[in-house]
Parts: C-alpha cells; sequence; structure tokens
C-alpha cells in the first residue's frame, strides 16, 4: 500500500515497511514540532501535547485551539483539529482528530501489472487527553485514541492509549521527559491483525537567552523502525516571530542510509505569533524533504485564548 510505503519507507525498518496496522499514527502534526525534527517530547507545551506527550498539557499558559493542513506526500493529504483548555493550575484536557485519505489509486496484480481498477485508504481517530500536575516537578498525562481505517470497502477500528510524563529537574530551564504511544491491541483487517506502532521516546528540552531560545533532544525506540534521534531548536523574536530547526538521525548514520536524499533527514520551519481581538492568533509552516518521495509542507492556525 503507498501509504505504509510513504510512512515508513522513509526510514530503516528492522522488519520491513508495513510490518504494523494504523501506521497513520506515525504522521506527525503541528508545524511548530515538525519544524523541530519532531523533537517535542520534553518541550510539548501548547496543545498538541495532545499527541506528542500528554503530560506537557499542563505547561500551557491558556487555552488553545489549532486547526492544520498538510500536503503530505503525492495524493495524500490530511487534517488535524486539536484543542486544549486549562481547568486550574493542575488539569488540563484536550482533544485531537486527525483525518486522511490517501485519493485513488491503481490496483496491481500479483504480477506487478496495472488491473486498470482503483482503491482509496482513508483513516481517522479521534484522541481525548488529559494531564494532572503530582507536585512543582512532575506532571503526568494519558492520552486515550478511537481509530477507524478503511482499505478498499473494508474497514476497522481498535483503541490505544499513551502515556506520558514530564519532569522539571534541579536545574533550571531544563526539563525532561517520558513518553509511551500507541499502547493497545492491533488492527485487524478480514481476520489477519497487525500491531500497532508503539514507540517509547525519551526527550530533554534546555531553554536558554531568556528562554527565547529552546532545544529538545529526543530519541524514540519504536516496534517497527530502528532507533531514531532527533535535535531541534526553535529561536522567538520579541514573542512574535519564530524560525525553527532540527535533523532527524536514524540508526547509526542518518535517513539517508536508504538513498533517498541528502536532505531527508532536514527539517525547517518559521511562525507568526500576532494580537488581534485582545486575543493571539498563531500561523505555524514546516517544511521537511524526503529525497525521492518529494517534499511536504505542514500549515496550522492557532488561537489562543
Amino acid at each position: 500500500m503507498l501509504l505504509s510505503f510513504l510512512v515508513s519507507g522513509t526510514v530503516a525498518a528492522q522488519s520491513g515497511p508495513g510490518t504494523t496496522g494504523a501506521v497513520e499514527l506515525k504522521i506527525p502534526v503541528n508545524p511548530r514540532a515538525i519544524g523541530m525534527a519532531q523533537a517535542f517530547t520534553a518541550v510539548a507545551d501548547d496543545s498538541s501535547a495532545v499527541y506528542w506527550n500528554p503530560a506537557g498539557l499542563n505547561q500551557m499558559q491558556g487555552s488553545e485551539l489549532l486547526a492544520e493542513y498538510d500536503v503530505f506526500i503525492e495524493t495524500v493529504t490530511y487534517n488535524y483539529l486539536n484543542g486544549a483548555f486549562k481547568m486550574g493550575n493542575d488539569f488540563t484536557l484536550g482533544f485531537g482528530a486527525k483525518v486522511l485519505s490517501t485519493g485513488l489509486e491503481n490496483v496491481v496484480d500479483s504480477t506487478g501489472t496495472v488491473t486498470g481498477a482503483t482503491f482509496s485508504e482513508s483513516y481517522y481517530d479521534i484522541d481525548i487527553a488529559a494531564a494532572y500536575r503530582l507536585s512543582y516537578s512532575f506532571d503526568i498525562g494519558l492520552t486515550a485514541k478511537y481509530i477507524t481505517k478503511s482499505l478498499a470497502g473494508t474497514s476497522a477500528s481498535t483503541a490505544a492509549v499513551d502515556i506520558g510524563v514530564m519532569y522539571k529537574t534541579p536545574i533550571p530551564h531544563l526539563k525532561l521527559a517520558l513518553d509511551l504511544q500507541n499502547l493497545g491491541p492491533g488492527l485487524t483487517f478480514v481476520q489477519v491483525s497487525d500491531p500497532l506502532p508503539l514507540v517509547f521516546k525519551i526527550g530533554a528540552a534546555y531553554q536558554m537567552f531568556d528562554d527565547n531560545f529552546t532545544m529538545d533532544w529526543d530519541v524514540d525506540f519504536p516496534n517497527d523502525d530502528v532507533v531514531s534521534t532527533s535535535l531541534g531548536g526553535e529561536y522567538w523574536y520579541k514573542n512574535t516571530l519564530v524560525g525553527r530547526f532540527g535533523y532527524q538521525f536514524q540508526g547509526s548514520i542518518d535517513q539517508n542510509q536508504l538513498g533517498v536524499g541528502g536532505k531527508a533527514g532536514l527539517y525547517l520551519g518559521a511562525g507568526v505569533k500576532l494580537a488581534l481581538f485582545k486575543t493571539y492568533f498563531g500561523f505555524d509552516y514546516a517544511w521537511t524533504d524526503q529525497g525521492i518521495l518529494g517534499s511536504n509542507h505542514h500549515f496550522s492556525l492557532a488561537w489562543y485564548f
């Protein structure tokens, strides 16, 4: 399937691409996090923490709504709607919804011949999250997911949870984080069950220059790919303009070990945050390149209140 290749084929998989079900769970959200090479586990201080690390929701200064549109690869596009609401100093609720479609793809028989028939894939997941502050230093979070996928007229559904922890260390401006994503039963199509793409993430984030510059380092341990390491950063100018960068390494070298191009691990992004009608709006963009698979463009509009 095209989508399995696009998601899994951009990394060097231990068991080969497409060995897990609901690979759409691996598609990242929020141009801010994407522009930092997805090194966001210990940052996660906006509404997209529902996806990246639910424990980070308590770091938000207020409430937020975010709408995202992504031009992924070839005919694949997806939309993401996300929000989080402060319920007090120690408790935050959030939600997320990802909707994805591949468009029409050609059916190929066992000999590799195009039959002339077409099929499509669609996917969505609905997420509900909560974060609770155990102490000044520790936050915990949980995201519950309902997942549905349709393929060539056949559909399947399942559920999963993410469990996250955020720790403010005694070292000023340094945070550590853990997140276990997609823990749950597999996705079953026509009596064939595939496990979900389980991943254990650890991260460390450090802020400097009056907290205007943030660096985050993540290590991911997935059940279907090699271990990956990401390093990303963002710099805010007067809390209005922001630039982001990052690089994602795969295995012992980087994503280029697949031969998909010299920019395969590079991530870039930018954004602006403006006051309007006594509230704030933010626009963010991220760019990634998958070499021979082409560039990805990610756009979002956020409302802070």
